[in-house]
């Protein structure tokens, strides 16, 4: 039987993996910060130490714990960009140290990191998220050549936009941003078009059967975009000149064109 470790397992994606993996009869270490399964805080040194004690080595390990935050970049704070960071970059770097050596000493095992297309593509708004993402993207990449020697493969989920706490939650830290912010008319301009999105919006179901396929394929991709429409964007915007994109964008924030140049 084998067995899989998903941090972050409390939030729409995590228990949408608990109930996959579960199904198919693996072995499920179903970690959160707080709650009734196994707990681990990412950004804590001894709470994943602790963890590891406890579970050993899983045959799986899937980096799903995640933080995002929305605001004006000039606008985001130190404290914002830091927590963002503990949990989506330092968080995931604590959880791999800790048990891709042993897996590498094994000689077997996968790592699964649930990244962003936002760390591809990058919206107004989601400037700091988008850095963690983006760095995630970069550790994927490194870990994955650095390990297949070992047997480890290392895959990186890139979703789209997800029905879950986990939107609800970025979307309120955009709303307590509004007042008082230079970007205030913007942003509630993109707030009152936050139901056009529901259109490419994708279920954590739909990310957890891609990700679960990512864990049991002979050889697992590299990457794996989950979302039709917005991987058709990005091959879009990959085409398109940097001006006509930022026009796309600023159309999308509801943003002025540029003030001219005296």
């Amino acid at each position: 039987m084998s067995s899989v470790l998903i941090t972050g397992a409390g939030g729409g994606i995590g228990q949408a993996l608990v109930a996959r993996f579960t199904k198919a009869g693996w072995t499920v270490h179903a970690s959160e910060r707080r709650g009734p399964g196994l707990e681990l805080d990412v950004t804590s040194d001894e709470s994943v130490r602790n963890a590891k004690a406890r579970i050993g080595v899983p045959d799986v390990v899937i980096n799903n714990a995640g933080l995002g935050l929305l605001l004006p970049m000039a606008e985001t704070s130190d404290e914002l960009i830091v927590r963002q960071l503990d949990v989506n970059v330092r968080g995931l770097a604590r959880v791999t140290r800790a048990f891709v050596p042993d897996m590498c000493r094994r000689g077997h095992g996968r790592v699964i990191n649930v990244g962003s297309l936002a760390g591809v593509f990058t919206l107004p708004w989601f400037g700091s998220y988008s850095a963690t993402k983006h760095a995630v993207e970069a550790m994927s990449d490194a870990l994955r050549v650095e390990v297949a020697p070992f047997g480890v493969q290392v895959s990186l989920i890139e979703p789209s936009i997800v029905g879950t706490g986990f939107v609800d939650h970025a979307v309120a830290s955009l709303e307590r941003a509004a007042p008082g912010s230079l970007w205030h008319d913007a942003i509630h301009h993109t707030l009152a078009g936050r139901a056009a999105f529901s259109a490419v919006q994708i279920t954590p179901e739909q990310v957890a059967e891609v990700i679960f396929t990512a864990a049991t394929a002979r050889r697992a991709k590299a990457r794996y975009r989950v979302g039709f429409w917005a991987s058709v964007a990005l091959r879009v915007a990959a085409l398109l000149p940097t001006r006509l994109t930022d026009a796309v964008l600023r159309s999308l924030g509801q943003l002025p064109s540029p003030k001219p140049q005296p």
